[in-house]
């Protein structure tokens, strides 16, 4: 099955309009939980897990975009965004998860190692896995929802450039590390 960038980008629009509800919902109920299971089910039926490592690697590839982007605007490095990140989510009582390391391996000029990274976490907790992916979305919603709140770019510019981004990924064009939407100030 060819890589389709189209369940990525389906899951930041789910992820990002889950974002902007007042009220919160059932995760059962959640856009973004359920792009993810369909994703899941479908490999289910299939008998692999293509969809789902697809998903997270794609959805991975636009949230460590974002994270640049940030960091970039924020004139700090990738890692003391993360950082800050990390310690942020520890202030609010969240549990640890491996989105942070994901994050960075991402940044590395070594692919393997977030594959490996995402395989090593797949096969040692599958509904954490689910979970993470959902988390990714989560992160990349609301880096989009800032860079429009920054004025560094509007949602549908950064979403559309998200979609390229992707696309060029699974088309094994990976584009430069930085080139995203932060680089049109």
């Amino acid at each position: 099955m060819p890589a389709d960038h189209t369940p990525v980008m389906e899951l930041l629009h789910a992820s990002h309009a889950a974002a902007q509800r007042q009220a919160p919902m059932r995760r059962g109920d959640d856009p973004a939980c359920q792009v993810v299971l369909r994703a899941a089910k479908a490999d289910a039926d299939d008998g692999g897990m293509e969809r789902l490592t697809l998903l997270a690697l794609g959805t991975a590839v636009c949230a460590s975009d974002l994270t640049v982007v940030l960091a970039d605007h924020k004139n700090i490095t990738t890692q003391q965004l993360v950082d800050e990140l990390v310690a942020a989510r520890r202030d609010q009582g969240a549990e640890d998860t491996a989105m942070p390391d994901l994050l960075i391996a991402m940044r590395a000029n070594d692919p393997d190692q977030a594959v490996e990274l995402l395989g090593n976490f797949m096969a040692d907790d599958h509904d954490a896995f689910l979970d993470l992916i959902v988390e990714l979305g989560g992160y990349a919603a609301t880096c989009v929802s800032l860079l429009a709140i920054l004025e560094i770019s509007p949602v549908e510019d950064t979403l559309a450039e998200l979609a390229e981004t992707v696309q060029q990924f699974f088309a094994g064009k990976q584009p430069p590390l930085t080139e995203t939407a932060g680089q049109r100030r």
